[in-house]
């Protein structure tokens, strides 16, 4: 399935079921001038799934009055927000190395700056667009970071197989609208919790990634 085919059909869920999530949470597109910059910015390619990604929606307005959320109910990133990121991990020479890793994912430096930030969950962990792959992985993964846990796998082995995968959990019931947030009239996107990644110790999906130690 292509990249586009995965946005129409995220387009459409949304815009039956969250509308407000589509209408006035997700920024526009980026501009040319605001990938060339970031990948000038980070001396490597970006992905061309996440530039396409990025010429669809910018990320979360954060200044919306629906804030919303999107990828596994994380917020979605501006790239001024990837940017500014990077620009502060390439400056800082720390190694922080996690406990966990998955083979496919270097574990030398969980503040890797070539992890791009993706995606947040407000608090400790991160979708990231890994532009520095394990020899087992490959260029342009999506992987999770849980820095509290000091645990780091791949979720999806692109940005165009997260698309697809989000298109696929959003047709399929694994998505709801959270309770308290639409007490409030906020639309706001829940992962059920077989497939939830911020709880992904006890979540369905993600048992196996990492070595039996991690789940313990």
């Amino acid at each position: 399935m292509s990249l586009s085919e995965s946005i129409h059909r995220i387009e459409t869920w949304l815009a039956t079921h969250a509308p407000r999530i589509l209408t006035e949470s997700l920024n526009d597109g980026a501009a040319e001038r605001e990938l060339s910059g970031l990948e000038a910015a980070v001396g490597k390619p970006l992905p061309e799934d996440y530039k396409a990604l990025y010429r669809w929606r910018n990320g979360l307005d954060e200044d919306a009055d629906n804030f919303g959320s999107l990828f596994y109910g994380l917020s979605f990133i501006p790239l001024a927000r990837v940017a500014a990121a990077f620009q502060s991990r390439a400056q800082d020479s720390e190694l922080c190395p996690p406990v966990y890793a998955q083979a496919s994912v270097k574990a030398d430096n969980v503040l890797n700056p070539y992890w791009l930030q993706l995606s947040f969950d407000g608090s400790h962990t991160w979708l990231c667009v890994d532009l520095d792959p394990a020899p087992a992985g490959s260029y342009g993964q999506v992987i999770f970071v849980d820095e509290v846990n000091e645990s780091v796998f791949q979720v999806a082995e692109s940005v165009a197989a997260l698309l697809a995968q989000f298109a696929d959990d959003l047709e399929q019931g694994r998505y709801t609208l959270e309770p308290d947030a639409l007490e409030d009239g906020e639309e706001y996107l829940s992962p059920e919790e077989s497939i939830d990644v911020n709880i992904w110790y006890v979540a369905e999906r993600w048992q196996g990634v990492l070595p039996p130690a991690a789940y313990n």
